[in-house]
């Protein structure tokens, strides 16, 4: 079995080919970055040269896979036609950077129903997903939904919405799931006991199929079990404490992935979280 790739999410200011430099700098195997500030809808073309300079470090540095995080502004399952068309065309302009810079994989929030009935938002975020991949042919990028706390109607809350969400473009596209430690287990699946990791791998295998499963968020969780609340905490510094990172680790499905933290950025945690996470392995 091959071994977990550890890494995390770095900064992408200035030029995205730096990604790479900070993830060196950080020791990290494996990163994720955003292609525009997370918080803003303004979308700035990269040049040739930002470009060139982001394979050539792609093709040098021993850093891989390459993830990219979705802005959190987009909601796919918006109700307000405005905003779910602005999302709809953000993640189109995002995609189509991650096919021409060869990015293994991109992760996104599939949306939030906002007072919609759940069936509604889902409807609007298959609508979306078609829109999207009438527009991009995935060869490169593989799509992952993320899996969600379910705060704020939150869809993705449980692998039954994700295996919604995926299987009208299984045979059509490039998509999986992205598994996000912090997330499942603030929406209720016990992954800090090893029964409840046991039924959770069982229940993603068989609803949605493992081979889907492309990568892991690693976060611990500052809130309790089943609260439904998306709080990131250091590795072993929360509710999930170690032991289910140890399970996922050494599971002989799980083991083989890439983890990225997206744990609180102070001063060298990034460090600290990483080596916890390699000394779970056996």
């Amino acid at each position: 079995m091959k071994r977990a790739k550890i890494g995390t999410h770095v900064s992408s200011s200035k030029t995205l080919d730096l990604v790479f430099d900070r993830g060196r700098d950080a020791e990290a195997e494996t990163i994720q970055f955003f292609v525009r500030s997370p918080r803003s809808w303004a979308w700035k073309e990269r040049t040739d040269k930002e470009k060139e300079n982001f394979l050539n470090k792609k093709k040098t540095f021993s850093i891989f896979p390459v993830v990219v995080h979705a802005s959190y502004l987009f909601n796919l399952a918006s109700g307000d036609k405005n905003l779910w068309k602005k999302s709809v065309d953000g993640v189109i302009e995002e995609l189509l950077l991650c096919e021409e810079l060869g990015i293994e994989y991109y992760v996104i929030h599939a949306g939030k129903a906002k007072g919609q009935k759940t069936e509604v938002a889902i409807s609007n975020i298959l609508n979306g997903l078609n829109e999207i991949f009438s527009k991009v042919d995935l060869k490169n990028t593989y799509f992952l939904v993320e899996t969600l706390a379910g705060q704020q109607g939150e869809i993705g809350k449980t692998t039954e919405e994700i295996k919604i969400l995926l299987e009208p473009f299984e045979k059509k596209t490039k998509i999986g799931v992205c598994v996000d430690t912090c997330h499942i287990f603030a929406a209720g699946y016990p992954i800090h006991q090893e029964e409840g990791f046991l039924n959770y791998k069982k229940e993603l295998q068989n609803l949605i199929g493992l081979d889907k499963v492309k990568v892991i968020h690693a976060n611990d969780s500052k809130t309790p079990f089943n609260s439904h609340k998306d709080r990131h905490e250091h590795i072993g510094e929360g509710y999930i404490g170690l032991k289910a990172f140890e399970f996922f680790l050494n599971d002989d499905f799980f083991g083989s992935l890439p983890y990225i933290l997206e744990t609180p950025k102070v001063g060298n945690w990034d460090k600290i979280n990483m080596e916890r996470l390699k000394s779970l392995i056996h």
